[in-house]
Formats: C-alpha cells, sequence, structure tokens
C-alpha cells in the first residue's frame, strides 16, 4: 500500500498524461520512505492506470538489483539497454529501475551514463538509492531529482490508526519510535526491528531507541552525539563503515 507523497503521485499523473515524463529519475532519501514502492507504482499507473504497487509483473516494467556479489554490473547493464530499446506492449512508456543504484559499479554508471545520453525514445529509467552524490557526477547531473522526505509522527499515526487497526495509544507509540520512516513503522508493528536491515542509519536509531528506554537523563550525553551523529548520516553522504566505527567509539565510552 502506498503511504504519502501524495504531492509527488499527484505531479508524476500530471506529467505521466500529459506525455511530459523525463527520460531519467533519481529518487533518493532515507531508508523505508518509500521511494521503491513509488517507482513501481508508478509503472503500474502506466500500464494498468493505478497508482499501486502491482501484484502481478508487469509487462513494460522491470527492476535491476545487486547480484549475488552485492553489486549491479555492466551485464545487468546490457540488459536494461536491450530491454529499454523494444517497443512497449501495454504502456506507452518501458520503464527500468534500478533499485539501492548505490551498487552500480563503475563500469555500469559509464554504460549508464551512454543510454542517459542517448535515451530511447518509448524508455526511461528510475534510479533508487539514499543518496545523491553516490552515483558518478555526470551521470547525476543528467538525472531529474526527487527528493523523498520523511513523514511527520503525527501523520505515521493517523496511518496506522486507519489502516492497521490499532488503538491510538500504540500508533502513537509506535510513530514515536518511527523517526519519521513509515516502512520502519509498519515494520514495528509485524514484530520486525528496522535495524535488522544491516544499514548505520536503521542501526544508529535503534541504539538511540534503547538508550532512550534506558533513561533519557542517565544517558543524555552519549544520546545528543549519537542524535548529532544521525543529522550527519542524513544530511551528507558519510561512509558507512567509518559511521559504523565512530558509533562503536561513542557507545565504548558509556
Amino acid at each position: 500500500m502506498m503511504f504519502g507523497h501524495e504531492d509527488k503521485i499527484r505531479l508524476f499523473k500530471k506529467l505521466a498524461n500529459e506525455g511530459n515524463l523525463s527520460h531519467a529519475y533519481l529518487f533518493f532519501g532515507d531508508a523505508q520512505i518509500g521511494k521503491f514502492l513509488f517507482a513501481k507504482a508508478l509503472a503500474n499507473f502506466l500500464e494498468n492506470g493505478k497508482f499501486e504497487a502491482a501484484a502481478e509483473p508487469l509487462l513494460d516494467a522491470e527492476v535491476f538489483s545487486s547480484d549475488e556479489k552485492g553489486t549491479i554490473g555492466i551485464d545487468a547493464m546490457r540488459d536494461l539497454k536491450k530491454f529499454l530499446w523494444q517497443t512497449p506492449f501495454r504502456s506507452s512508456r518501458r520503464l527500468a529501475i534500478i533499485n539501492e543504484a548505490e551498487k552500480l559499479t563503475p563500469e555500469a554508471q559509464s554504460s549508464l551514463l551512454k543510454i542517459i545520453e542517448e535515451p530511447p525514445r518509448e524508455g526511461f529509467v528510475i534510479f533508487v538509492t539514499y543518496e545523491s552524490d553516490v552515483l558518478f557526477p555526470p551521470l547525476v547531473s543528467r538525472l531529474t531529482k526527487i527528493y523523498f522526505e520523511r513523514m511527520p509522527e503525527v501523520k505515521i499515526e493517523d496511518l496506522l490508526s486507519a489502516h492497521y487497526k490499532i488503538s491510538r495509544e500504540k500508533a502513537k507509540i509506535v510513530a514515536g519510535e518511527s523517526f519519521g520512516r513509515i516502512g520502519r513503522a509498519i515494520n514495528l508493528l509485524g514484530g520486525k526491528k528496522s535495524g535488522e536491515s544491516g544499514d548505520i542509519q536503521s542501526d544508529l536509531e535503534e541504539r538511540i531507541l534503547f538508550l532512550r528506554k534506558k533513561g533519557i537523563i542517565k544517558n543524555a550525553k552519549i544520546l545528543s552525539r549519537l542524535l548529532e551523529r544521525e543529522t550527519f548520516l542524513k544530511r551528507y553522504n558519510l561512509n558507512q563503515n567509518i559511521q559504523k566505527k565512530a558509533v562503536e567509539y561513542e557507545l565504548g565510552k558509556i
């Protein structure tokens, strides 16, 4: 189910209906806020007229993700190019979605740059990642950037109350622990910790919540440092391995 981003839904419906979609987009923002789901919903809208992720595979959209090595390489880009240059079956456009685009190899990005510079008339590409600076500048400069923001906690509270049959009190608690990420809130309802995803942002948020529950006053100094580091992670493209070491260093002071 698609939650939030109503302004973007209206925008992309308008662009699609008027035939004004760009040839390449970069969807970026924090994890678990709906970027990839939005891309899949747009693909379904183009093909079936419904702005929601399709339950069945689409004819004119394809997702390109990392392989067993954790990268998206040149072979995948050859498949992408072949896919894009085919004539659409049902949709007005062929859409290639590159999920976790930060995993594109340098060779793959160079190949994509050529595709984006001379795009097929009936195809376009959506890159999905957490930060715009993770790709080569020449490639990024040719993409239309769409930033996906976090939701206000009160909005997440309203959505959870309306769609998940839980009390207002529980919805408020979960929303307060969501850090503005609707995907995280849904995971918490299902009993899954967001930190299980393995990314530094989610892991850091889990540690902050743990320390808050142990006592805000008691852990005020370390919470302040971790919250400051979380702000930097949101704002800048920081090396994840270095940030993990920095967090462990901060926690080691406790």
